[in-house]
This record gives structure tokens, C-alpha cells and sequence, in this order.
């Protein structure tokens, strides 16, 4: 064993290195590695936080669609009614109201559609934003690395 050593030119000091290097990468990695994989794993859980407020505020926005279309429903029933029973005064009135919620419906609508526009601008800049630093970071230690 110690011939084939001695054949590569290997002597105590490259192990002495081996393990020099060994511990100060073991060292390193633990100071510089977690922190950005903490970091991931924070920006991670944040995004699937977003979708998780963006999916309910969609699923409320249909529940309330829904309630509307049943109050449009029983809304032109009770139109039909007043059809029925031959009274102009009341087809008028079912006719304001179900414009009222027609409009009403499509405010809340427009409104939950510019609610989740808003979050997913506001998403992508703040993904843009902590991206642009830790993108910077990353190259700045590649760089010094070499």
C-alpha cells in the first residue's frame, strides 16, 4: 500500500487536507446552506399560503354566485306568480328587482375578480422582488467562490 502511495506521490499532508477540507465543507454548508434552505421553504409555504387564500376567496365568490342564482331563481318565480295573477304593478316591481340583483350580482362579481387580480399582481411582485435580492446574493457568492 504504501508503494502505490509513494508511486502517486501521496504522502500525510494530502490526507491531513482531505480532512481539512471535509470538516470546513461540513462547517460552511451548515452556515450558508440552511439559511437558504430555510429561506425556500419559508418563500414556499408563503406561495402555497397565497393559493390556499387565493382558492377559498374563489370558493366563497361561488358560494355567493350561487346564492345569487338561487335569488335569481326564486326571484323569477315569484315574477311568474305576479304574471299569473294578472297585476302589472307587481311584474314592474319583480322586473326592478331582478335587475337590482343582476347588478348587484355583477358588482360582487367584478369586485372578486379584481380582488383575485390584485393578489396574484401582488404575488408575482413579491416573488419578483425576493427573487431580484437572492438571485443577486447567489451570483455575488458564485462569483467570490472563484
Amino acid at each position: 500500500m504504501t508503494e502505490i502511495l509513494d508511486q502517486l506521490e501521496i504522502n500525510r499532508t494530502f490526507f491531513y487536507q482531505f480532512a481539512l477540507f471535509g470538516v470546513f465543507f461540513f462547517v460552511l454548508s451548515g452556515l450558508y446552506l440552511k439559511p437558504f434552505q430555510k429561506l425556500l421553504s419559508d418563500r414556499n409555504q408563503r406561495l402555497k399560503d397565497d393559493v390556499k387564500n387565493a382558492e377559498d376567496l374563489l370558493r366563497a365568490v361561488e358560494s355567493r354566485l350561487s346564492d345569487y342564482d338561487r335569488a335569481l331563481s326564486q326571484a323569477r318565480a315569484d315574477a311568474l306568480k305576479s304574471y299569473e295573477a294578472g297585476t302589472a304593478d307587481a311584474r314592474a316591481r319583480e322586473d326592478a328587482q331582478i335587475a337590482a340583483v343582476k347588478d348587484e350580482l355583477k358588482k360582487e362579481f367584478l369586485k372578486a375578480n379584481e380582488l383575485l387580480q390584485e393578489e396574484k399582481l401582488k404575488i408575482e411582485s413579491e416573488l419578483k422582488l425576493q427573487l431580484g435580492p437572492l438571485s443577486d446574493s447567489v451570483v455575488q457568492k458564485v462569483t467570490a467562490g472563484n
